[in-house]
């Protein structure tokens, strides 16, 4: 069973390290004792809803960012197509290569709240150092995950620089695979420039190996498609 509290107090830490904060500066920026914080961040106690937005304010973040993602298992009632890749799902793995350093960019993407019948909130962690930290990474995303008959569309915007926003497509479907490709296409900001490239999308981490290397680069059939339809396509 999931202990939320230290789900929750983990994520304060991070952030407030991010930040460069002590617990104490944090502390006195909500009003509250040294040692509250440092049991909020140990998961001795619960927060209430007041403190934790107080806290997401001070850091700088989204309150959501705190939460510990939870899948409502009423979601599937009321969102009957809801593809089977995402069902049940709260958290999903994010890879595609990056040829501007020559190897795999990770994230971890975090299905947060439902806001419509087949529409979620999500925040995505890009470029993450660690999963067991994945929030203490280079950048971070807010965005929408929307489902439709034929197809999955995410769209995000950088947290720190919304000129740098980025749209994930994938096309649905109704078997329960491990895996789906997607289309990342956007803006980048390392250089300043649109992009687009695939995208593997997963329910568990992945193992490195060449030959996953090997699956995220562009391919000869990618090439080949791309001079047929004078554009890149992800099937």
């Amino acid at each position: 069973m999931v202990n939320i509290p230290q789900e929750i107090g983990n994520k304060i830490k991070i952030y407030r390290k991010k930040k460069n904060l002590t617990l104490l500066e944090l502390s006195e920026a909500i009003c509250k004792s040294k040692a509250t914080v440092s049991k909020y961040e140990n998961g001795q106690i619960s927060l209430d809803i007041m403190t934790l937005y107080d806290i997401a304010r001070v850091l700088g973040i989204h309150v959501e960012q705190l939460l510990y993602p939870v899948q409502d298992e009423a979601m599937n009632v009321s969102a009957p197509r809801l593809p089977a890749f995402f069902r049940d799902t709260s958290q999903l793995y994010m890879y595609f290569y990056d040829g501007r350093c020559n190897e795999i960019s990770r994230g971890v993407i975090d299905i947060l709240a439902k806001t419509g019948m087949n529409s979620y909130k999500i925040m995505l962690f890009a470029n993450i150092n660690a999963y067991e930290t994945y929030q203490d990474c280079e950048n971070t995303y807010w965005g929408t995950l929307t489902h439709y008959d034929s197809l999955s569309a995410i769209t995000l915007k950088n947290q720190n620089t919304p000129t740098e926003q980025l749209t994930i497509t994938i096309l649905s479907t109704f078997l329960d695979v491990p895996t789906k490709w997607g289309l990342l296409g956007g803006i980048s900001t390392r250089p300043l420039m649109p992009i687009a490239t695939k995208v593997c999308l997963s329910k568990k981490k992945q193992k490195e190996t060449e030959e996953f290397q090997k699956s995220l680069k562009i391919s000869k059939e990618d090439i080949r498609l791309m001079k047929l339809y004078n554009m890149l396509s992800i099937t």
